[in-house]
Order: C-alpha cells, then sequence, then structure tokens
C-alpha cells in the first residue's frame, strides 16, 4: 500500500489539512493584532474534516482503483469548497468601511497545496490503472 507514489500523496494531503486547524487564514492589519481562524468557524472545520477523511480513505481503498478515483474526485471538489468558503469568510470578516487592511496568511493557501497533491495523487492511481489494463491484455 505505502510502496505506491500516491499513497505518500495522499498522506500527505491529510497532513498539509491538518495544519489548517494550526495556522491562521488572515491576519489584520490593526494595533492589537487581530488574527482569523478556522477554530470557530464550523463549515470550515467540517469541510477540512471530510477532505482529511476523504484522504485517508481513498488511501486504504487501494485495492479498488476505480473507487480510488472516485473519492479523488470528490476530494478535489471538497478542497475546491472550502477554498471558496475560506475567501467568502475572510470577506464576511473584514468591516464593512475598508478602511482595516490586511493579508492572506499561511492557511489560505494549504487547500490549494492540498489540491496539487491531489492531482498528483490521480495521476498515479490512473497511471496504475493503465498498468493492469495493460497487463489484462497481455494475459
Amino acid at each position: 500500500m505505502i510502496q505506491r507514489i500516491q499513497s505518500v500523496w495522499l498522506l500527505l494531503a491529510a497532513l498539509v489539512l491538518s495544519l489548517m486547524f494550526y495556522f491562521d487564514i488572515y491576519k489584520f492589519d490593526t494595533v492589537p493584532a487581530t488574527t482569523l481562524g478556522i477554530g470557530n468557524d464550523f463549515i470550515a472545520i467540517v469541510l477540512v474534516t471530510l477532505s482529511m477523511v476523504l484522504s485517508l480513505v481513498t488511501l486504504f481503498r487501494y485495492k479498488n482503483r476505480k473507487s480510488q478515483i472516485s473519492f479523488s474526485w470528490l476530494n478535489i471538489l471538497v478542497c475546491l469548497a472550502l477554498q471558496a468558503w475560506l475567501f467568502v469568510a475572510i470577506n464576511n470578516a473584514q468591516p464593512d468601511t475598508g478602511a482595516v487592511k490586511g493579508h492572506y496568511w499561511i492557511g489560505t493557501f494549504l487547500p490549494l497545496l492540498t489540491l496539487v497533491l491531489l492531482f498528483m495523487a490521480k495521476a498515479g492511481i490512473r497511471k496504475d490503472e493503465k498498468l493492469v489494463k495493460s497487463l489484462d491484455r497481455l494475459r
């Protein structure tokens, strides 16, 4: 199971998403430095947890490559939804006046890194599927 490269990518995707609980997603440039994290955002917590669980479920479905591809696509959609929700949460947290500025922090970019890892895992799964199909043709 772990000797396949897509297993490494899926495990890394789950680990990178677990970092969302430790890093903030936005820092406001106010005198008392205020930060925005996912600690009290229920939807973000659910999406991060769902994506982590999907990565681990996909990892342990190594005998069924077709379901691995399906779970990978579902996980990619969840990560995209998470990224969109983070931008909505940041936009809602900013005051309407626009006087308070800030900058995106590490947590905002972790779902994008996870997307890259998931696409790499999906490519590895697809490569294994093609290899098995070519070997079946030879038999």
